[in-house]
């Protein structure tokens, strides 16, 4: 965790639940948050579990959003939304971290020095054409090595395979494990409900492809 301070908040191993946040606000509750990295990206979408220095990080990214739509740079509706997405977020914080830590990770932040989660597909969007073929027809190889176990599981072709207009519209809603294996990724464990994506060594970034067409037990989306 990046601070001033270098200070760093751990999940406890007791802890009862965990809110993953994303950059646009949008989040998941886990009952189950041992059970996850800090962060975990779900499709093409980041979530970070949420401390008080990602909370304080997150605050002050949308007081800048309130400052553009006073100053007509975005739509007051779309601050609108960021707000209610943001009360929820600053409940739950309060009452799992109180306000006393809350305010000590305000202070102490220093917002350019935070690095916040990425979905490592962004890296992928200037890939060239040609390699871009290469990788593909890569990827679905490995979809071919671990399909029929997928199916069983039940998972649909679709969801495995879907790339048509990759290249001119790679992240469209929808579209197959395929598009999202990098060029020197490996596929990991393939349970019912994710698909691992293990990128290459020596860190080897472990990312799960989830299927949207059975139950995750371990969400419970909050309103």
């Amino acid at each position: 965790m990046e601070l001033a301070t270098q200070t760093h908040y751990a999940i406890s191993p007791g802890a009862a639940e965990a809110l993953y946040v994303a950059t646009d606000l949008g989040f998941w509750k886990t009952d189950s948050p041992a059970t996850f990295c800090r962060d975990v990206q779900i499709n093409d979408t980041a979530y970070r579990r949420l401390d008080p220095v990602y909370f304080a990080w997150l605050r002050s990214r949308l007081a800048l959003a309130k400052e553009a739509a006073k100053s007509g740079r975005i739509d007051p509706a779309e601050f609108d939304e960021l707000r209610n997405r943001f009360a929820g977020i600053e409940a739950w914080s309060l009452d799992h971290f109180g306000a006393q830590t809350i305010m000590a990770a305000i202070r102490n932040l220093t917002p350019k020095a935070y690095d916040p989660p990425r979905g490592e597909t962004e890296s992928r969007r200037s890939e060239p054409a040609s390699r871009d073929d290469e990788r593909i027809h890569r990827a679905i190889r490995l979809v071919d090595a671990i399909r029929e176990k997928a199916v069983e599981l039940g998972w649909n072709l679709e969801r495995l395979y879907r790339h048509e207009g990759f290249q001119k519209r790679p992240f469209a809603a929808d579209y197959g494990l395929v598009c999202y294996i990098g060029s020197k990724d490996r596929i990991g464990d393939v349970t019912r409900q994710a698909i691992e994506i293990v990128g290459p060594p020596p860190r080897e970034t472990r990312l799960r492809f989830y299927n949207p067409d059975v139950d995750q037990p371990w969400i419970r989306r909050i309103r």
